[in-house]
């Protein structure tokens, strides 16, 4: 069966809505820190590294090397891999990650992360005691801990840090991994402060950070910028197929529909036959993102 292409009434409102989210766009969306990502070289990956942890975990980290950007970490289960926006070490060889989560963290996410960056740090055949160790950070604006109606961070504060805790005693058990989030929606005079604002803005130019500026300069303003968000943006489309097709899990098709509603690409019909949601799920799903 032939293809069907697009009409030219169609592609015009197409491309108008794909720059009208482009200027729209923000660091604290996935689509933003990660064409963002694309459009680093080797050293600014390494500067970005290093300005989020430096910042995020209030110490002098650092320097980095070997970033990548969506980096397939892939455990010998066979279980769904975990590519994190941010991927490198430090002088000591210790392993670093840093992601956006947006809105939300999926129940059960966090310990998936943590497993794979567990795994990745232990050398084939060494003993335990070789573990490298790790750091997590996530950035994001989700409000509640994940499965819970609980506030994820109390009194809006900038970062939580997960440990082990003895619930018993409140003693501290020594972990190889750091886990740390980031809060994006806080406001506070501080270098955090300042972090999360660049993150949330829309306009460069409004940016404090010197970095975080000419990154967004080159997404929203270059045609490298433009080609790479609407290769992410196909990516999304096909992600979301081939997972719905292999997981058969309604939460993964309403994930996908969010996305794209978000972005405004694609009728609602559209969105309908690429995730296989009833119209009524989808336009539910509208009304909840534009309350």
């Amino acid at each position: 069966m032939p293809v069907k292409k697009r009409s030219d009434h169609e592609v015009e409102p197409f491309k108008q809505k794909l720059e009208e989210y482009r200027r729209k766009l923000t660091l604290k969306t996935d689509v933003g820190f990660r064409v963002a990502g694309r459009l680093c070289s080797g050293p600014e990956l390494e500067q970005l590294m290093n300005l989020l942890a430096d910042v995020i975990t209030g110490r002098k980290t650092g320097p980095f090397h070997d970033v990548q950007t969506q980096k397939d970490l892939i455990t010998v289960t066979g279980a769904k891999s975990v590519e994190p926006d941010l991927f490198g070490n430090d002088e000591e060889d210790g392993i670093w990650c840093a992601e956006v989560q947006n809105e939300s963290i999926e129940a059960g996410r966090i310990e998936v992360e943590r497993a794979h960056l567990v795994l990745n740090g232990l050398p084939g055949g060494k003993p335990y005691s070789c573990l490298k160790k790790s750091h997590m950070i996530w950035m994001t604006d989700a409000i509640h801990i994940p499965g819970t109606g609980r506030p994820l961070f109390p009194d809006g504060q900038p970062v939580v840090r997960l440990e082990t805790v003895d619930s018993a005693t409140g003693r501290r058990f020594p972990d190889r991994t750091e886990v740390i989030l980031f809060n994006l929606r806080y406001k506070g005079n501080s270098k955090r402060g300042d972090l999360a604002h660049d993150f949330r803005e829309t306009d460069p130019k409004k940016m404090k950070n010197p970095l975080l500026r000419e990154l967004m300069q080159r997404v929203k303003y270059t045609e490298k910028g433009e080609m790479e968000m609407c290769e992410l943006t196909r990516q999304i489309f096909q992600d979301g197929k081939t997972e719905g097709l292999q997981e058969g899990e309604i939460r993964s098709s309403r994930k996908t529909a969010e996305q794209l509603l978000q972005m405004g690409i694609g009728s609602l019909q559209e969105i309908v036959e690429l995730t296989s949601l009833s119209l009524s799920e989808v336009q539910r799903l509208q009304a909840r993102l534009n309350p």
